[in-house]
């Protein structure tokens, strides 16, 4: 299934730099799907590079100063102008640029660390906010969805096993929550979930949805079971 999707995504492409936007909620498996893709495409001799909207939050000094820091990962935690910028130099035919680097260790932005990113034939762009931006900037959009009691539980899954590994890394933010019990670390983690990554979802992930050329849903095995035309198509 996904190889129908990566044809056509080939013909589009035609030989001139391409932007591909991917979303869907926090722990749906948007990086996952990314790197599928940049191999699949890259089988045929394309030049793609994924790169995550993280690399646009502002850092964690700044949301602080903003009063925002309870809402990181909403569209106003980001830098967008930025990344607005940072896809239309690649449009205007420039050849090279960097891009700030985020640490899931630290959970911010690494001071004095960045990235070269040289302008490839494929650019996959993915993360919460990949489509919000003008659609003149994305020449193809997918959003990636699940039912929302199994990304719960992927997302818990995959907070858990950081949470637990960090054990070892003190410079880990996780690491103070290293050794909580289960039920409180349960407790917080959906908490957490419910007041910023349910929210961001119902009040701007989802609603972005509108702004896709293909839905791709994933049953609980994390296997692709539909790719349906998106609203952008329609």
């Amino acid at each position: 299934m996904l190889n129908q999707l990566i044809s056509q995504i080939k013909k589009a492409q035609n030989g001139s730099f391409f932007t591909i936007g991917l979303t869907g909620s926090v722990a749906v498996g948007k990086s996952t799907l990314a790197e599928r893709l940049a191999v699949g495409l890259r089988e045929s001799g394309l030049k793609v590079e994924v790169l995550s909207t993280d690399a646009f939050l502002k850092d964690n000094a700044t949301l602080h100063e903003e009063g925002i820091f309870d809402e990181k990962g909403f569209p106003k935690s980001y830098d967008l102008t930025a990344l607005e910028e940072f896809i239309r130099f690649f449009q205007d035919g420039k050849d090279d640029q960097k891009v700030a680097v985020y640490s899931q260790t630290l959970a911010d932005i690494v001071p004095s660390e960045k990235k070269r990113v040289k302008r490839p034939d494929v650019l996959i762009l993915e993360g919460v906010v990949a489509l919000q931006l003008p659609e003149d900037l994305l020449n193809s959009t997918i959003f990636l969805e699940a039912d929302m009691a199994h990304v719960k539980d992927w997302y818990l899954e995959r907070n858990l096993l950081a949470t637990v590994k960090s054990a070892n890394h003190p410079d880990s933010w996780r690491a103070q929550y290293a050794k909580l019990p289960l039920i409180d670390f349960y407790n917080l983690a959906m908490s957490i979930w419910e007041k910023t990554n349910q929210k961001n979802y119902d009040d701007y992930i989802y609603p972005s949805q509108q702004s896709a050329d293909w839905i791709v849903a994933l049953d609980y095995y994390h296997q692709i079971t539909e790719i349906k035309v998106g609203p952008r198509q329609a």
